[in-house]
C-alpha cells in the first residue's frame, strides 16, 4: 500500500520571496557608490537575492518532482491492482463453475439411485459420470457401494470447489476496498502535484521578474556587465553543483545499491528493491474423504448447493489525470548533444559513450525520475534542482538538462568515456 504522505503547507505554496521594498532600488545603489565597503556590501546583498531566488525555485521544482512520482507511484500501485481484480473474477468464476458441475453430477447420481429405489442402477447412466470406467466394473453385489461412495465423493469435491470460491471472493472484495482507497490516494496527489507545479512555475516567474534588474544592479556596482556578472554567478553555483553531485551519487551508492537508473526512472522498480509479484493462490485439489456406508434407502435427488455471491461488478474508475509533464523527446535531446560534443573537444567515439551512460541512466527521458535515489533528468541530477544553475527550466527543457549534464561529466570525469568506464564499473556515474 501506498504511504500517505502529505506535503507541508511550505511546499504546495510558494514560499513568499522578500518583499519588494526589501529589495535595493537604484537609488539604493548609488548612495553604495558613496565608498567602496558600502558598495561590496551592496553587491554582496544583491548577490544573495540572486542566490535565494534561484534556490527557492529549484526547491520548489524539486518539490513538484516528489509529488509527481507519488501520483505515477499510485497509478501504478492502481493497474496491478486491476489486474489482481481480473485474475481473482477469473480463478473464482472456474471454482464456481467446477462446484456447480460436481453437483449436477451428485444430483444426476442421486437421482437414478433414488428412481432404481436401491436395485442395480442403469450402468449407461454411471458411465456418463465417469468415462474411464468399464462397464463389467460396474456391475456386481457390491454396485451400490460404488454409486454410493462415487456420490460422497463428488459432493465433498464439490463443497470442496465452493469454498474455493468464496475464499476467491473475498479475496476480490478485499482487492476492490483497496482499489478505492487507492483511487483516493491517486486522486489526492495529483491536486498535491498540480499544486507543487504551480509553486515552483509562481517561484520561477519571480526569479525572472527580479534577475533582470538584479543582474543589472549587481553589474553597476561591480563596474561589470550583465553578461559577465551572469557567467561569473551561475559558474560560482554550478560548480558547487557538481561538487554536491558527486557527493550525493557516492553517499547514494554506499546507502543502497543503485541500479541504472534509466530502469527505476521509467516506472520499473530494480531487482534489488521491487516488491515480489502479486499472486493469485491457485484453486487446491479437493480432499476426498473414505468411502462411507452405503444408507439402505438412496437418498432423494440432490439440488446443487448454492455458491457464494460474486462481488457485484463495478466499472473500473480511472485514475486522475496526471498533472502536466514536460513532453520526451530521446532523438532530439540526443541531436543536440551530438551538436554540442565538438564544443569540448570531443568525438563520435565519446558521444557514443554518452549515449550508452545516459540510456542506463533515464533513457534519454526529460522527466526521467529515479524514485529510490530522487534523481531527476536525462543526467539524473541528484536532486534535479542543482540543473537550475543552468536553467530555470530544468524540469521541461532537455537542452538546460544535457549542458547541465556535459559540464558535470567534463569537471567530474573529462569526457564522456570515462564516466562511462566508471559507470561500467561500479554503476553510477
Amino acid at each position: 500500500m501506498i504511504l500517505t504522505a502529505v506535503l507541508a503547507s511550505a511546499v504546495l505554496s510558494a514560499a513568499p520571496a522578500p518583499a519588494a521594498e526589501s529589495y535595493p532600488s537604484w537609488e539604493d545603489i548609488r548612495a553604495a557608490q558613496s565608498s567602496a565597503s558600502a558598495k561590496a556590501a551592496e553587491a554582496d546583498r544583491v548577490e544573495g537575492f540572486l542566490t535565494e531566488l534561484r534556490e527557492e525555485a529549484g526547491s520548489l521544482g524539486d518539490a513538484a518532482v516528489s509529488a509527481t512520482n507519488r501520483y505515477n507511484a499510485a497509478v501504478e500501485e492502481l493497474a496491478a491492482n486491476e489486474q489482481l481484480l481480473i485474475s481473482l473474477a477469473t480463478q473464482r468464476e472456474a471454482a464456481a463453475g467446477h462446484a456447480s458441475d460436481l453437483m449436477r453430477q451428485v444430483a444426476a447420481l442421486a437421482a437414478q439411485t433414488y428412481k432404481t429405489g436401491g436395485a442395480a442402477a442403469d450402468s449407461a447412466a454411471l458411465m456418463l459420470l465417469d468415462a474411464d470406467g468399464s462397464v463389467d466394473a460396474l456391475h456386481g453385489a457390491d454396485l451400490m457401494d460404488r454409486v454410493s461412495s462415487r456420490a460422497g465423493n463428488l459432493y465433498a469435491d464439490a463443497l470442496a470447489s465452493e469454498k474455493v470460491a468464496a475464499g476467491f471472493s473475498e479475496q476480490e472484495q478485499q482487492a476492490r476496498d483497496a482499489r478505492a482507497k487507492l483511487v483516493a490516494e491517486a486522486e489526492r496527489y495529483v491536486e498535491e502535484a498540480d499544486s507543487s507545479a504551480a509553486a515552483a512555475a509562481a517561484a520561477i516567474r519571480e526569479e525572472e521578474t527580479r534577475k533582470s534588474v538584479l543582474l543589472a544592479q549587481l553589474a553597476e556596482l561591480r563596474d561589470s556587465t550583465v553578461e559577465a556578472e551572469e557567467a561569473r554567478i551561475r559558474g560560482i553555483a554550478a560548480e558547487k553543483a557538481f561538487r554536491d553531485q558527486e557527493a550525493a551519487a557516492e553517499r547514494s551508492a554506499q546507502e543502497s545499491p543503485r541500479p541504472g537508473a534509466g530502469q527505476a526512472a521509467g516506472g520499473e522498480a530494480s531487482p534489488e528493491t521491487a516488491p515480489p509479484p502479486v499472486t493469485s493462490p491457485s484453486i487446491p485439489a479437493p480432499v476426498k474423504p473414505a468411502p462411507v456406508a452405503p444408507a439402505p434407502v438412496a437418498p432423494a435427488p440432490v439440488a446443487p448447493a448454492p455458491v457464494a455471491p460474486s462481488p457485484a461488478p463495478v466499472a473500473p474508475a480511472p485514475a486522475p489525470p496526471a498533472p502536466v509533464a514536460p513532453v520526451n523527446d530521446p532523438a532530439g535531446a540526443q541531436n543536440y548533444a551530438a551538436g554540442r560534443m565538438a564544443s569540448f573537444g570531443w568525438d563520435g567515439n565519446e558521444f557514443r559513450c554518452l549515449v550508452n551512460l545516459w540510456n542506463r541512466e533515464s533513457n534519454w527521458r526529460t522527466n526521467a525520475a529515479n524514485p529510490y535515489s530522487g534523481a531527476y533528468g536525462i543526467p539524473q541530477s541528484l536532486p534535479g534542482s542543482k540543473m537550475a544553475t543552468h536553467g530555470a527550466d530544468w524540469q521541461t527543457n532537455y537542452r538546460t538538462q544535457i549542458n547541465w549534464g556535459l559540464d558535470y561529466i567534463k569537471y567530474r570525469y573529462g569526457s564522456p568515456c570515462a564516466a562511462w568506464a566508471h559507470s561500467e564499473e561500479v554503476n553510477w556515474y
